[in-house]
């Protein structure tokens, strides 16, 4: 099963609940009932993440401005719910149990009514500027996620007060919580979004929560006496902090930057050997979360009763040692994809580094916070200082530093950060002892030489992770890479174009030798008698935009590309590179569907859209009945809408169920509200006259031109024939022919988890 290794790490995890729980003498004591409640309250919280991010990215756009505007909006409301559940705690520290209750019970009525909320507001501020995104996004996520971030220091604050030692209350209310959220986003991966869709799963995930607060309110009415369930072995009660409330947050912050960093590197390594699949972010999360749970957990039991200065070596060990293992887990991918392998096989190795990430945060507490009152208080500090660490660092590497150095590049500067932060945290481990020992020489020397020597596995490493068991030929060579926050872009030698790992066309549009199978581009004035005006959503390689450019009807062409990484591609190669100065070309760089939302006057003739795999990640988001309805609104009378299906006759039904007439070429679907007729004798009028910087495209004296008419002459005949996958068909036989398809939509997602 190609999940297994995912699984295999949650089962360990799961191990490790169970043993923490039978550790805890039986089921009835009170840490375990709210170890398994914060497990099951996790699980909602990533569903809703997951939901609700894609929920706003169709509304918002699924450019790099608008996820890192949604994403920090989710981690500002949980540092901020942190703070607030910190000075209840504090306030009300008899109460604690109550108010998670209550947390529980509103984050399940915002669920309840969330995708109906957006729904709503997005009719009002869809498409609005960039800069009223960040209030706004703010403002419909800070209930919710204010409840989240609320409840972990509500109960640190009531097993501390009850039972003691931090460590322990902290690294197990930890690992319980980031487990449960592993588990979600594996379930997410494997069957819930496929099967309950987004407004399914929603649902569950509020009864869940319902079912928590519920919960906790009978613990509270069992009226549980801690002292009953004071655990046998605790560590060593502090009176005093170690280090300062300020020092911990400090070290928390950097520790949460370089773990959400390497998260974001992760996860572009997954796109590309997964070939851009959604469950390949929920896996990869799901691993990432199983890691740090672990590292939480087993971190606080193995350092049980060491003393402050040995805390403080271990939380420099763990450090040091993901600064050297880390750099290899990228090539690792890469490797195991060039073999035509698993790529989860490489779970274990971000399980690991997550794991020993993970471990520095309950380390901390352990030594920042004395066991006593306001425990909860400083907890949500330290908490909130490493939401805001990570934070930052999906805003500086995810949206500024792809833009420069690359995925390997960042790669690197993780790692050392990581190795630096380790050494500066060992040295004041030392507080006036001999640093310069042969025990700190190893711990430094061996992962600073790992770390080193993993510098030779990034051979070929674009290729392995793009090409898969094909980049063992030497033919298979990467001859470009355009890398940005947007993604990557990479051109192999003979002009093939991958973004994200996925094949996009050729640099190509000489009919004669047609890679591109661009005579789906010169069939548009066919079955289009007048594209005057024309839209053009997704620019690639230039190919398609540079044949409609250049119909001889067409005044206007705009074209909305996400990527900007593209258009340097495009001045390199001649076929296209006119394309950047013709002045009836406009180039925008915008997603597609926000860009629609934000001009919502403006009609064409006709709207082309070159799109991409129908299972690709966030793919339905351009093929569901929401967006051709977008679509509809924005075609002028006798408008036509003409896009890639990809081979999916779930695709070109779903575009039959909203328009009513419609004809297939090859892949490619039109649909309008009008009929549409393919006039083969007027085609054939327009393409002798055909040219693109001033070269005839069907030069007569080229031999090779007389059999390219003639195939679109048998292709222009198929349409009075059965169908074929090469050649026409009316909307009639499409819908007589397709039997029990799945009407794409933003709720289903179509092929996406599927």
């Amino acid at each position: 099963m190609a999940n297994s290794p995912a699984l295999f790490l949650l089962l360990y995890d799961a191990l490790i609940l169970f043993g923490a729980i039978r550790g805890r003498r039986g089921l009835q004591t009170g840490p375990a009932l709210l170890s398994i409640l914060f497990f099951c309250s996790g699980m909602p919280a990533l569903i809703y993440q997951i939901v609700w991010q894609r929920a706003l990215f169709a509304i918002y756009g699924v450019n790099s401005e608008s996820v890192a505007v949604v994403v920090s909006a989710f981690m500002i409301g949980l540092g901020l719910g942190s703070l607030v559940g910190g000075w209840l705690s504090a306030k009300f520290p008899r109460r604690v149990i109550l108010f998670f209750a209550l947390a529980e019970f509103g984050t399940a009525a915002f669920g309840l009514a969330s995708l109906a909320i957006f729904q709503r507001v997005a009719q009002w501020t869809a498409g609005a500027p960039l800069a009223s995104l960040v209030p706004l996004s703010l403002a419909l996520l800070f209930i919710p996620t204010a409840c989240m971030g609320a409840t972990l220091p509500l109960l640190a604050d009531y097993l501390v007060r009850a039972y003691r030692p931090v460590g322990y209350s902290v690294g197990s209310l930890y690992f319980s919580n980031t487990f449960g959220s592993a588990v979600a986003c594996y379930l997410c991966a494997i069957f819930l979004l496929r099967d309950f869709g987004q407004r399914g799963s929603v649902r569950l995930a509020a009864f869940m929560n319902l079912a928590v607060g519920v919960s906790a309110f009978l613990f509270l009415l069992r009226r549980i006496e801690p002292a009953a369930d004071l655990p046998q072995q605790v560590s060593p009660p502090y009176r005093t902090a170690w280090i300062s409330l300020k020092g911990a947050m400090a070290l928390s912050a950097l520790t949460g930057c370089i773990s959400l960093g390497f998260e974001i590197v992760w996860f572009r390594v997954f796109v590309l050997a997964s070939s851009d699949r959604a469950p390949a972010f929920a896996l990869l999360l799901s691993t990432f979360l199983a890691g740090v749970a672990a590292g939480a957990y087993i971190a606080g039991k193995l350092t049980e009763n060491k003393t402050p200065s040995e805390l403080a070596t271990a939380i420099a060990a763990v450090l040091i040692a993901a600064g050297g293992l880390s750099h290899y887990l990228p090539p690792i991918v890469g490797f195991l994809n060039s073999k035509g392998m698993n790529y989860l096989l490489a779970a274990s190795g971000f399980f690991l580094t997550a794991a020993l990430l993970g471990a520095v945060f309950p380390l901390l507490c352990r030594l920042a916070i004395p066991a006593g009152d306001k425990a909860g208080r400083a907890v949500s500090f330290i908490y909130v200082a490493n939401i805001a660490g990570s934070a930052t660092g999906s805003l500086l590497i995810g949206f500024v530093l792809f833009n420069y150095i690359g995925l390997r590049g960042i790669s690197s500067l993780l790692a050392i950060s990581s190795l630096i932060l380790g050494v500066v945290v060992l040295a004041f481990a030392s507080r006036g002892r001999l640093f310069f020992t042969l025990r700190n020489a190893a711990l430094v020397g061996l992962p600073a030489v790992a770390f080193l020597a993993a510098q030779l596995s990034y051979g070929r490493f674009y290729e392995h992770l793009v090409l898969g068991a094909e980049s063992q030929s030497a033919s298979a060579s990467v001859a470009h890479i355009a890398e940005n926050r947007n993604g990557i872009v990479a051109v192999l030698d003979n002009g093939a174009v991958f973004g994200n790992g996925v094949y996009d066309g050729f640099f190509n549009i000489d009919p004669l030798n047609d890679k591109n199978l661009i005579v789906r581009a010169f069939a548009v004035p066919a079955f289009n008698s007048s594209p005057v005006h024309l839209l053009m959503v997704g620019l690639s390689s230039g190919s398609w935009a540079q044949v409609l450019a250049n119909e001889p009807a067409v005044q206007s062409l705009d074209i909305v590309e996400i990527n900007p990484g593209y258009l340097p591609l495009i001045r390199q190669y001649p076929a296209v590179r006119s394309l950047l100065s013709n002045p009836k070309v406009h180039i925008y760089i915008d997603d597609g569907r926000r860009w629609l939302f934000a001009h919502p006057g403006l009609r064409y003739d006709l709207i082309v859209q070159n799109t991409s795999f129908y299972w690709r990640d966030h793919s339905s988001e351009l093929l569901s009945v929401d967006y051709l309805r977008i679509i509809r609104r924005h075609l002028s009378p006798a408008g036509i809408y003409y896009y890639n299906t990809t081979g999916s006759d779930d695709v070109v039904a779903t575009g039959l169920s909203v328009f009513p007439y419609g004809l297939r070429v090859l892949n490619f679907l039109a649909v309008s509200d009008s009929p549409i007729r393919f006039d083969r004798d007027r085609w054939f009028a327009i393409l002798p006259g055909y040219s693109i910087d001033g070269k005839s495209v069907f030069d007569p004296r080229i031999a090779e031109s007389a059999g390219v008419l003639r195939r679109y002459a048998l292709l222009a005949d198929s349409l009075t024939k059965p169908p074929i996958p090469d050649g026409l068909e009316d909307a009639e036989s499409m819908r007589q022919r397709i039997k029990n398809p799945l009407i794409i939509t933003d709720n289903n997602m179509g092929w996406e988890w599927r």
